[in-house]
C-alpha cells in the first residue's frame, strides 16, 4: 500500500458502524514472526488488558480487534473497529486505535506486562500440544512451511529471548503509514439468481454394487480399532465437597497446565438472564481491585478466567500453569464473592444486545431456527423468553450481580484437570472457593416437552432478500424409554440422514442436486426422564425455485422410506467410528462422565449402544420408522422468498400460517 488507500464494502447491517485497518503482516519462518505476535498481544489478550481491549472497557469505542496471521507466502496484520453506535465517527474511532498502537512503538508498556505476554505465549504453545486436532494443525503446516517438529520446540526459546526494543521496532516496522482503510456502508449487492437447470435427475442402476476400485481398497489389510469405553470409577477421581458440589479430577499427562472448571447447573432455558451476565462479568474488578488490577494480576500469574452460560449451565473457566495453582484460585474466589457491579458496564452490555438483535434477521439461518422453536415449544421458545431490548435497557449492575449469588447457590460440578493431586485440589478450593453457599439443588426435572400436532401445517415466514429457501420437518415421536428403541433411533438416524451415506443425502443432494444441506434425525428425550416423547427432525437449504422440488423428495423418504438392508453394515460401522472418534481428550473427560451421570447412566452409555445394535438389521429400522415417524402428521417450517415459490402448491402439504418477526422473536 502506499499511504492510507480507502475503500467501502456494503453490508446489510443497519446502525452499526464498521471500520478495518489492513497492513502487511510477516509470513511463516520470518524472523519477525515471535516479536510480531507479542506486540498484538498488547492490543489484544486473553484476559482483556490489551490496549485496545482498554479502549473497549472504558466505553471509548464499542469494539476492536486485532488479527496477526502468518501464511506461507504472505502475513496478514489487522485491526477491525466498531465505533460506538451514536454520535462517534470513523476518524474518531481510528484516532483512538492509533494513539494506542502508538503506545507500543513508544515501549510505553512495563515489563511486567512484557513478561506476563510471553508467558502467555509460552501457555499457548503448550496449551496446542494437548489436543490431538491442534496437533494435526501444526504438523500439517509445519510440513508445508519446511519446518522439522524440532523447529516448533524451539519457538518458545524465541520467545524467551525477546525484548522490549524487539517489540517497539516490529510495532514500527509493520504498524505502518501504509495501511488500507476499509469502511462499512450500508446496503446490499445485486444477486445473480440462477434459474433452475432443467436436467433429467440420475436415476443410478448400480448405486448398491461396488466398483473395481472400491473392491480394492476393501481387500486391504486393515486394523482393527476396538471402540475405547470410559471406566467411570477409574478414568476420573470423583469427591464429595459437600452434598451439592462435587470435584471430578483428571490428570494432564502431557504440559503442567491446569483447567478448572466451575459448572453451576442452571442455564439460559431457565434463567434468560444469564447471557447477559456471563457478558457481564468480563467487565469487572471487585471490591478492593480495578478490573486492570484484578486482569493484571491474572495475567502476571499467566493465568485465564472467563465465563460463558449455556442452555442448562453457567460456567466459570479458569486456566493457568500448576506451580500457580494456589495464587490463581485465591484470586478468582475472591472475585467470585466480592465482585463489584459498574453500571457504566452495562452499556457494553445493552450495545451488544442493540448489534444482535439487528443482526438477527439477516440471517435465514437465525431465523429459521427461531421459527421451528416456535413450532417445537409455543411460547416456552428461547427466543421469545430472551429478555426484550427495553427489558435489557433496564438492568442495573446489581440487578445482574443478585442473579449471579443465586447461580452460586445452585448444585455445582468442579472439574479439575493438572498435575496437583485430588487432595492438594480439594484443599485449596476449600479455602479459595465459596462451597459453603451451595445450597440449591437442581431442577433435574426441567425439561421443555415438544407440542403434539393433529394435523400437517406449513408454517411460513417470508423473507424477500432470500435466495435460499430453509425447509425444516418435524413430527413428535413416541416415548423412548426403552432400550430397544433408543439403540434403534440411532440406526435410523444415520440411515435417514445422518451422514454423506445417507438416503436424504444421496437421494435429495446426489441424486437430484437439490440441496445444498440435507439432515434428518430422530432426537432422543434425556435418558433420566422416563414417558418423554422424542423428536424428529429434518432439515435441507436449496434455492428458492427448487424448494417444492426438494419437499417432495423430503416427503416421498418421509412417508415410504425406501428400504436397503445391504447399507446395514455401513451404518453400524459409521456409529462405531463415531463412538471412537468421540472418546473425549483428557481436558473432557470429567466433564463427560459428569453429564453421563447427571443423565442416570451409571456406566458409559456407548458400550450398550454398540453391543444392542449388534444384532439388529433393517427390520429394526423399519419397525422403529413405522412407530415413530411414518403415520405422524409432518409440521414443515419454511424460510424464504414467497415470490419465488408457488404457494399454492405448498399448502398442499398443509393448511399454510405465516408468521412475523413479532411471533417468534422477543
Amino acid at each position: 500500500f502506499k499511504g492510507k488507500e480507502k475503500m467501502k464494502v456494503k453490508f446489510p447491517v443497519p446502525l452499526v458502524k464498521v471500520m478495518g485497518l489492513g497492513f502487511r503482516g510477516v509470513p511463516a519462518n520470518h524472523e519477525d514472526q515471535a516479536a510480531l505476535a507479542i506486540a498484538v498481544n498488547m492490543l489484544n489478550n486473553a484476559n482483556g488488558t490489551g490496549f485496545l481491549d482498554k479502549l473497549m472497557v472504558d466505553r471509548k469505542i464499542m469494539a476492536c480487534m486485532a488479527m496477526n496471521e502468518s501464511m506461507n507466502e504472505a502475513g496478514i496484520l489487522a485491526v477491525a473497529v466498531v465505533p460506538k453506535l451514536m454520535l462517534q465517527t470513523y476518524s474518531g474511532a481510528e484516532k483512538l486505535v492509533w494513539r494506542e498502537i502508538n503506545r507500543i512503538k513508544e515501549g510505553d508498556f512495563t515489563d511486567e506486562v512484557f513478561n506476563s505476554l510471553k508467558q502467555e505465549q509460552r501457555r499457548q504453545y503448550a496449551s496446542s500440544l494437548e489436543n490431538i486436532d491442534s496437533r494435526a494443525r501444526i504438523m500439517m503446516s509445519l510440513y508445508s512451511q519446511g519446518k522439522s517438529w524440532e523447529d516448533y520446540l524451539q519457538e518458545v526459546t524465541k520467545i524467551d529471548a525477546l525484548t522490549k526494543e524487539d517489540i517497539m521496532q516490529v510495532a514500527r516496522k509493520y504498524f505502518s503509514e501504509n495501511y488500507l482503510c476499509v469502511t462499512k456502508k450500508t446496503g446490499k449487492y445485486p444477486k445473480d439468481n440462477l434459474m433452475k437447470p432443467d436436467f433429467t435427475p440420475v436415476v443410478p442402476k448400480n448405486s448398491e454394487a461396488s466398483s473395481e476400485y472400491a473392491k480394492q481398497l476393501e481387500q486391504m489389510p486393515t486394523q482393527t480399532v476396538e471402540p475405547r469405553f470410559i471406566d467411570f470409577e477409574k478414568d476420573v477421581q470423583i469427591t464429595k465437597l459437600n452434598p451439592l458440589a462435587t470435584l471430578y479430577t483428571t490428570t494432564n499427562p502431557v504440559t503442567d497446565i491446569f483447567s478448572l472448571n466451575l459448572i453451576y447447573q442452571v442455564g439460559t432455558l431457565e434463567q434468560p438472564q444469564l447471557s447477559y451476565l456471563a457478558n457481564y462479568l468480563q467487565f469487572l474488578g471487585t471490591d478492593s481491585l480495578s478490573f486492570q488490577d484484578f486482569r493484571t494480576r491474572l495475567q502476571v500469574l499467566g493465568s485465564t478466567m472467563s465465563f460463558e452460560a449455556n442452555d442448562k449451565q453457567f460456567v466459570i473457566r479458569i486456566t493457568g500453569f500448576d506451580n500457580h495453582f494456589k495464587e490463581t484460585v485465591l484470586l478468582a474466589g475472591d472475585f467470585i464473592t466480592h465482585v463489584k457491579a459498574d453500571d457504566k458496564q452495562i452499556r457494553q452490555v445493552v450495545n451488544d444486545a442493540k448489534v444482535t438483535e439487528k443482526a438477527f434477521f439477516e440471517s435465514s439461518d437465525n431465523i429459521a431456527n427461531a421459527l421451528l422453536e416456535k413450532v417445537k415449544y409455543g411460547e416456552r421458545s428461547r427466543y421469545l423468553r430472551k429478555l426484550s431490548l427495553s427489558e435489557i435497557k433496564k438492568l442495573k449492575g446489581k440487578d445482574l450481580l443478585a442473579i449471579f449469588a443465586n447461580v452460586r447457590q445452585t448444585e455445582c460440578d468442579l472439574h479439575y484437570c493438572g498435575t496437583l493431586s485430588s487432595d492438594q485440589v480439594e484443599e485449596q478450593l476449600k479455602a479459595s472457593i465459596p462451597l459453603k453457599e451451595i445450597t440449591i439443588a437442581a431442577d433435574s426435572d426441567y425439561y421443555r416437552d415438544p407440542e403434539v400436532y393433529d394435523k400437517s401445517v406449513v408454517y411460513f415466514m417470508d423473507m424477500p432478500t432470500a435466495s435460499q429457501s430453509i425447509v425444516y420437518g418435524f413430527a413428535k415421536g413416541e416415548v423412548t424409554d426403552d432400550l430397544w428403541s433408543r439403540h434403534a433411533s440411532r440406526l435410523f438416524s444415520v440411515y435417514f440422514g445422518g451422514d454423506m451415506s445417507s438416503l436424504m443425502f444421496q437421494e435429495i443432494r446426489e441424486f437430484r442436486s437439490l440441496a445444498y444441506r440435507v439432515s434428518g434425525r430422530y432426537l432422543l428425550p434425556p435418558h433420566k426422564l422416563e414417558g418423554k416423547a422424542g423428536e424428529f427432525v429434518t432439515m435441507l437449504s436449496t434455492q428458492s425455485d427448487k424448494t417444492l422440488d426438494a419437499m417432495e423428495v423430503m416427503s416421498s423418504l418421509i412417508s415410504d422410506m425406501p428400504e436397503k438392508p445391504d447399507r446395514i453394515s455401513t451404518v453400524k460401522q459409521l456409529i462405531t467410528n463415531q463412538v471412537n472418534n468421540d472418546y473425549p481428550s483428557f481436558r473432557e473427560l470429567s466433564e463427560k462422565v459428569a453429564g453421563y451421570k447427571r443423565n442416570g447412566f451409571e456406566s458409559d452409555p456407548n458400550e450398550a449402544l454398540l453391543t444392542g445394535i449388534s444384532d439388529m438389521d433393517m427390520k429394526d429400522i423399519v419397525r422403529f420408522y413405522r412407530h415413530n415417524i411414518r403415520l405422524k402428521p409432518i409440521v414443515y417450517v419454511i424460510v424464504g422468498n414467497s415470490r419465488r415459490i408457488d404457494m399454492k402448491k405448498l399448502a398442499e402439504y398443509g393448511e399454510i400460517i405465516r408468521l412475523r418477526k413479532k411471533d417468534i422473536y422477543k
